[in-house]
């Protein structure tokens, strides 16, 4: 079985880096349009076979049942990484035969970009790749097993993930995906986003915030 797992951290405090065009309350709006963008496209996968978010933050709790998507529930975070493994256990215990991580600050992401991501799988143990745009960060994550390499999220973490695999004589690969590239983190991300004009929920958003003129 595949299944998707989306880390989501405290979104009342996130993308901080956006906080000298954006307020906080703004980029807290922002923040969960990206998720439900993220979400929605994983639900149009036709190869996935469950959708799991993993976090502590009620709403984002709420958004993911509002869209019939599992929940596995933190009490505490002690990093992306972290999150994620320990969810990814989970996930092997409940039948998972590879999870495909994605983060939920992606929000150009496609369902089709899902599924190319998924048949590159391999039928034995092995690591599909994708990049963010400065290939410093991972924006999506194909681990088989679920557990094959640990997690390795924060700076430069698709060069370490790159690192586990190597180490351990895994094959993997890299697939570079403009959409799944591009998450917001800097204003440069946002404005290269806000340029694209996507018919998202998150482009929405900024409309409504002011930062792009309503069409």
């Amino acid at each position: 079985m595949r299944f998707a797992l989306v880390p989501v951290k405290d979104l009342s405090k996130a993308k901080e880096r956006l906080s000298p065009i954006l307020s906080q309350s703004e980029r807290t709006d922002l923040a969960y349009a990206m998720l439900e963008d993220v979400l929605i496209a994983l639900r149009g996968s036709r190869l996935l076979d469950r959708i799991l978010v993993v976090t502590l933050d009620e709403n984002a709790i709420k958004l993911a049942e509002s869209l019939d998507i599992e929940v596995i529930k933190e009490t505490k975070q002690n990093g992306e990484s972290e999150s994620v493994d320990w969810a990814s256990i989970i996930c092997k215990e409940m039948g998972a035969e590879s999870v495909l991580v994605i983060p939920g600050d992606a929000p150009l992401i496609t369902a089709e970009d899902v599924d190319f991501i998924l048949e590159k799988e391999k039928p034995l143990h092995s690591v599909i790749l994708v990049p963010a745009r400065d290939e410093l960060g991972t924006n999506a994550i194909l681990r088989k097993p679920p557990d094959v390499i640990p997690s390795r999220f924060g700076y430069d973490s698709f060069k370490k993930h790159i690192e586990e695999a190597r180490k351990r004589n895994i094959p993997y690969e890299i697939h570079k995906l403009p959409r799944a590239a591009l998450d917001i983190d800097e204003p440069e991300d946002l404005s290269l986003f806000a340029s694209q004009k996507s018919p998202t929920k998150t482009y929405r958003e900024l409309e409504k915030i002011g930062y792009v003129k309503s069409s």
